[in-house]
């Protein structure tokens, strides 16, 4: 495969993982098991201590596990050398992590470079990676981590994760550290890159909000890393296993009747017939579904189509504000105009 194609996203396999430490009675993670598909996005949701962190970090085995079996692609991680390895999985951390004497160039030319990419192969992948998160190359290219806001060097974080373009991306709380309004703004980046770039993503998170918002799926976690529940986020909103599960989904009431409303529940404004030209939705979608594709599009409105095609209304942001009758239901997830 030349590296002007894309390399495909690969499932991981978990398999009876735990990890001991000799000082702690109960281990950390204890027997975890878990299938993650090619190309979804599995949020880890749970308290601290709870062991997500750790679970994750074993995946590229930043923490090596006691016992148990991970593969990616079918390919067993513990026989690969673990450098290799993590040059192949990309790695997104809370702090960022950039480092401050490099260029943004330099930062995301970092992999590539010591994976022997050639001077135009790296910068036309620097060039190509700015481009996808909305940073002009010839402006940030040249620049240091200094001279970018904190979104500006979030988006560099995980873009430098993609520059040797690997089939799985590891994500460990990465948004955490910025403020709201930066947060709300880089969800809504996420949700755009991940419909281009279609990687297997592991995201680690404490914010059952950003869980429900980013993830296809989400396994909340309780001590130990005990899968309580493994399901879409509608499901576990609308039907949580336990009370432990319910806790989290009460964090976010107004994300239930997102993920739980269709879009024929809201007044829809009148399209005129004819066929959609722009970003569509279909009436039995929920709201969470539409809100989504608005912020991916970024569009002003969404057209709402039948079975055949033809227009059948119009839904936008103030249509969604008055169904859920909460103006802040939506900013608390990043869907304000």
């Amino acid at each position: 495969m030349s590296r002007s194609e894309p390399r495909p996203a690969q499932p991981i396999s978990l398999r009876n993982v735990t990890k001991r430490y000799p000082a702690m009675e109960l281990p950390a993670v204890a027997d975890f098991s878990m299938e993650i598909e090619a190309g979804e996005v599995v949020a880890f949701v749970g308290p601290s201590g709870c062991g997500k962190t750790t679970t994750m970090k074993m995946i590229n085995r930043l923490i090596e596990p006691t016992s148990g079996t991970i593969t990616i692609g079918g390919e067993d991680v513990g026989g690969l050398d673990p450098s290799a390895l993590r040059r192949r999985i990309g790695y997104v951390i809370q702090q960022i992590g950039l480092f401050p004497h490099m260029t943004i160039a330099q930062n995301i030319g970092l992999i590539p470079k010591l994976l022997g990419w050639s001077k135009p192969e790296i910068a036309a992948r620097v060039d190509e990676l700015l481009s996808l998160v909305d940073l002009d190359p010839a402006t940030f290219a040249s620049r240091y981590p200094r001279q970018l806001s904190g979104g500006q060097q979030q988006r560099v974080g995980v873009v430098r994760a993609l520059a040797a373009d690997p089939p799985v991306l590891l994500m460990d709380e990465p948004f955490g550290a910025t403020d709201p309004i930066t947060r709300a703004n880089l969800h809504v980046e996420f949700l755009r890159l991940q419909q281009e770039i279609r990687k297997t993503i592991v995201f680690v998170t404490h914010d059952f909000t950003e869980a429900v918002r980013l993830g296809d799926r989400i396994a909340v976690l309780g001590p130990q890393s005990r899968v309580v529940q493994f399901d879409t986020p509608s499901a576990i909103l609308g039907a949580p296993a336990d009370d432990y599960v319910a806790s989290f989904c009460g964090t976010a009431p107004s994300l239930s009747s997102l993920g739980l409303l269709p879009v024929s529940a809201a007044d829809l404004l009148p399209a005129g017939g004819g066929h959609a030209d722009g970003p569509t939705v279909r009436p039995e979608d929920s709201l969470r579904d539409a809100l989504d594709a608005l912020n991916r599009s970024r569009a002003e409105y969404l057209t709402v189509v039948d079975g055949t095609g033809r227009a059948v209304g119009l839904l936008d942001y103030p249509t969604l504000r008055d169904c859920l009758h909460r103006n802040d239901a939506l900013e608390a997830i990043g869907g304000g105009a």
